[in-house]
């Protein structure tokens, strides 16, 4: 089956890429843009066309026929609107709409279960909903709902939604954190006892491959999370270990009441205020699916990956 990934270069794209070949898959080609470092990819001996997937035309000069679409490229942020669309919706729409017209025999669209987070359950699924919370979560609304027209117009599609997705290499939280830990000014808010549902990077990437080789996942709508749920204050004991450094302290309940009132910093308490679990349950019974690597393991893996590259 001939291959071809956008964000290829990516947190995920790199793992997804990782699972493919270990699984046998080789005629790969990866949409990049010219910016990207693409030292990965030559590495594995994977086709490389220069593009971005916000220009039609790019995409339209692009050459070879292909079976399958792995549309990983995405913008994570909520800083910049105009962008979350320009990338996220508009640029979900060219690529569908490329695939459409080249009569692509599947597309794995990597979405979000941002798209319905916003719905108070205390486990969602596939079914509840649409409902964000913030523009990315919007964004990624916007574009899943590009995505099921272009299925339902009869490109044969999976869209997968995965939950936060942490591993060595992750870009944004993890680092952030065990900065904040090593310097001592991170602490557990009151709420350390709510459940935090995460996903393996690796888990997600052998998540998508098998959605592609499964027929029977054609056309379904997943969600993606590791087998098993921890705590806030168990996730950053893990990672404090991994990292060596002290478990940091409890932020009292009083005064995460009140911090959760103010404009910036209380959204983000507000945020984890609430037990984030997510079913994976139709995954498990379409495909048989189960996700194979251990968060505890992972999460300690991630970390010490943190603790070398410090």
């Amino acid at each position: 089956m001939r291959i071809f990934i956008t964000g290829a270069t990516g947190f995920i794209g790199r793992s997804l890429v990782d699972e493919l070949i270990s699984r046998g898959h080789s005629e790969i080609t990866a949409l990049t843009r010219k910016t990207s470092d693409t030292e990965f990819l030559r590495n594995r001996d994977i086709k490389i066309v220069y593009g971005d997937v916000t220009d039609k035309t790019c995409l339209k000069l692009v050459e070879g026929d292909y079976d399958v679409l792995f549309h990983c490229a995405g913008l994570v942020t909520n800083r910049d609107k105009r962008m979350l669309h320009e990338v996220n919706v508009a640029g979900t729409e060219n690529i569908c709409r490329w695939a459409a017209e080249r009569n692509m025999k599947k597309v794995i669209y990597v979405s979000s279960v941002s798209v319905n987070s916003g719905n108070p359950v205390d486990m969602l699924t596939e079914d509840h909903p649409y409902s964000a919370t913030n523009p990315y979560g919007v964004s990624k609304l916007e574009a899943e709902k590009m995505a099921v027209k272009f299925r339902d117009a009869g490109l044969p599609m999976v869209i997968v939604r995965p939950c936060i997705v942490y591993g060595e290499g992750e870009p944004h939280w993890m680092p952030f954190l065990s900065r904040l830990m090593r310097l001592r000014l991170c602490v557990i808010p009151a709420c350390g006892d709510r459940l935090l549902h995460m996903v393996s990077v690796r888990n997600l990437a052998v998540c998508l491959v098998r959605c592609f080789e499964d027929n029977r996942a054609l056309g379904g709508v997943f969600n993606i999370a590791d087998n098993n749920v921890l705590t806030i204050r168990e996730v950053l004991k893990v990672i404090s270990k991994s990292l060596h450094v002290p478990m940091p302290v409890t932020f009292p309940r009083f005064l995460k009441n009140v911090a959760s009132r103010l404009p910036v910093i209380g959204k983000r308490i507000r945020f984890f205020d609430k037990d984030r679990v997510y079913s994976i349950r139709k995954l498990k019974e379409t495909i048989d699916f189960s996700p194979p690597h251990d968060v505890i393991v992972e999460l300690m893996f991630a970390a010490l990956s943190l603790r070398a590259h410090k």
